[in-house]
């Protein structure tokens, strides 16, 4: 009976079923390997040099930092889709999909939610306390995303939402905003994954939640702590900072990648949401 060994001049020789078995499952599999790596060449080189892409992506950024009008906002949206899937830059590609961006709300709930005055319950799944509290986000509407390695975790993915603690007097368009000055972030801190039965899709799993002051300076830490520690048992008194576990069985969310480059990313959220990511 021949047998069959494990070592490559070995097996070259072995007429085993098994052997053959092996050796054929062993070509498809390299194969494959060198498949995959051309297709993310060619779609990267295909990013690279598509300047017509690039030049819609840049101007879809520049609308949402003039905050034009919605309508406007959402054609641009539309060319920019519509070129990608054309370029074949509608995948996730991991060899660009990590790294520290700056995000655009486009349309969708998240886009009216960062749009006006909200509750820290709302930016929070009621984590933080006080709920009622008034707030407005800062910076460009949905702060900043991180994707990538973060302490011991590998493929973490983290919202970052800069906030001013406000004093709002009346509803809707009429009402008068005070800004006070107190200002913070929020952190959602979570992991992604690759979806395996779809190339366009990151699954994103939600587990903490930060609240941190955007001041250490003792005046300004001291009117943080004086907001918001004697409602936050679990803050630290010394950096003003707290962390909160969300429940284990706290829902999955997902983001359908419309278009992904190097420099921009244009994201669809499971609630419908578009966001359009800048690499910084």
């Amino acid at each position: 009976m021949q047998n069959c060994f494990t070592t490559r001049s070995r097996v070259a020789g072995c007429a085993a079923p098994a052997c053959i078995s092996r050796s054929i499952s062993h070509r498809f599999s390299r194969q494959a390997g060198r498949n995959t790596r051309s297709a993310r060449v060619q779609a990267t080189a295909a990013v690279q040099t598509n300047a017509e892409l690039l030049a819609a992506a840049q101007k879809l950024a520049q609308l949402s930092q003039e905050k034009a009008e919605q309508a406007a906002i959402d054609q641009q949206t539309d060319l920019v889709s519509e070129l990608s899937q054309a370029a074949g830059t509608n995948v996730v590609l991991q060899e660009i999909n990590d790294g520290t961006f700056k995000g655009y709300t486009l349309s969708g709930q998240t886009a009216q939610r960062f749009s006006s005055v909200i509750t820290l319950g709302v930016l929070s799944f009621n984590l933080y306390q006080p709920k009622d509290l008034k707030i407005k986000t800062l910076g460009t509407d949905s702060g900043g995303v991180f994707k990538g390695r973060r302490d011991d975790t590998a493929t973490a993915y983290v919202i970052t939402t800069p906030f001013e603690v406000v004093e709002q007097q009346g509803e809707g368009e009429g009402a008068e905003v005070t800004h006070t000055g107190i200002k913070g972030r929020s952190l959602a801190i979570g992991e992604y994954a690759l979806a395996a039965d779809n190339p366009q899709r990151l699954t994103i799993k939600f587990k903490k939640m930060r609240l941190e002051p955007a001041s250490v300076e003792p005046a300004e830490l001291q009117r943080w702590l004086d907001t918001f520690a004697a409602a936050n048992p679990s803050m630290d008194p010394a950096t003003g900072v707290m962390e909160v576990d969300l429940p284990a069985k706290s829902p999955e969310g997902w983001m359908d990648y419309l278009m992904m480059t190097p420099e921009f990313q244009l994201v669809q959220g499971n609630f419908g949401s578009k966001t359009l990511l800048q690499r910084v």
